[in-house]
């Protein structure tokens, strides 16, 4: 028996600012997450931060991306049609 499990997140169809407004904030939650985590062990256990900074970095490129996307769907007069689901497995 498989451990994994896979829940629906974001399923449907959305305007440019709905768009915007879930993405940003699945994203910058995703940063500042990162950050304080990154922050916490350095300060408590004098880990490296190089990990969550290369994180920080991946979704940063990820964020202007999405917005630039955000921004051409606007001018086009298009919408999205969003899927995102998470898989979480015991390991």
């Amino acid at each position: 028996m498989s451990n994994a499990r896979e829940y629906k997140l974001i399923d449907g169809d959305f305007s440019p600012e709905e768009s915007q407004k879930i993405l940003m904030s699945l994203i910058n939650n995703k940063i500042d997450f990162h950050n304080l985590f990154a922050f916490s062990n350095h300060i408590r256990f004098n880990n490296d931060m190089n990990v969550s900074k290369k994180r920080i970095e991946e979704l940063t490129v990820t964020r202007d991306e999405i917005i630039s996307l955000i921004r051409a769907s606007k001018e086009q007069g298009k919408n999205f049609r969003i899927k995102s689901n998470i898989s979480i497995e015991l390991i």
